[in-house]
């Protein structure tokens, strides 16, 4: 494989990737590495994280891979050709993440005693602000050329993300005796609630989680059913 002059990756238009391993590892004492804005190159040998680019271009030399020098004692000066895995992560905000309930959340209307079946669907928004604790949580054996994109953080993170979401909004509503009728009015301060909750658990893997938002709550009609009836009979008990 030919020695690489020039590393670079211009990322996807979609905006959908999160890490990007460059398909060479045949580089020279001289290669110029372009990090571009919302990117961070990370390099790699044996396993072993190294040195980290941040956005701007650099020229290979002994001198900005410390890290990489102490692992595998670099040869020094000239084209001296060495090899290591560079992988591109992307550390802008990515804002369009949906997210839901696979199973109903199970409670007591705490004003009409009625038991309710609650699914909750939102979207929220991930950046990375510590991209060598994402890579060595994520990347495991990786093939050349492999993309990883954010579906796979659905994948990786579904599991925590909806047992918090569904602790903190059962949590709230019986805290605050929200009922099912009042709901849609406090989405943005369940959202929040929930916001809380899960926070600490993506720090714990390099993301930082930019917006959390709750979109629906939603009740199956034979719920609601229960509660109009409830109504209905008080209605009509406070006529006579």
């Amino acid at each position: 494989m030919a020695l690489i002059d020039v590393v670079k990756f211009d990322g996807l238009k979609s905006r959908d990737w999160l890490i990007f391993k460059y398909p060479s590892e045949e580089l020279v004492f001289g290669t110029q590495v372009v990090v571009q804005e919302g990117q961070v190159a990370i390099f790699v040998k044996g396993g072993s994280t190294a040195d980290v680019f941040y956005p701007g271009t650099y020229t290979l030399s002994t001198e900005n891979l410390p890290l990489l020098n102490s692992l595998v004692k670099l040869p020094f000066g000239g084209k001296t050709p060495f090899q290591a895995e560079i992988y591109y992560l992307n550390t802008a905000v990515k804002m369009d993440i949906n997210w839901g309930t696979t199973d109903p959340i199970q409670l007591i209307d705490p004003k009409y005693y009625v038991k309710l079946r609650i699914r909750a669907f939102g979207q929220m928004a991930l950046k990375v602000y510590d991209a060598v604790e994402l890579f060595k949580t994520l990347v495991g054996g990786m093939q050349k050329n492999e993309l990883v994109r954010f579906d796979k953080i659905k994948e990786y993170y579904r599991g925590v993300l909806v047992i918090k979401a569904k602790s903190a909004i059962a949590d709230a509503i019986i805290t605050n005796q929200i009922s099912a009728l009042e709901i849609s009015v406090k989405l943005e301060e369940l959202s929040e609630k929930v916001k809380e909750k899960i926070v600490p658990e993506f720090e714990k893997y390099g993301f930082t989680v930019a917006n959390f938002f709750i979109q629906s709550i939603n009740f199956p009609d034979e719920d609601f059913e229960k509660i109009n009836k409830i109504l209905a009979d008080k209605a009509a008990f406070e006529i006579m």
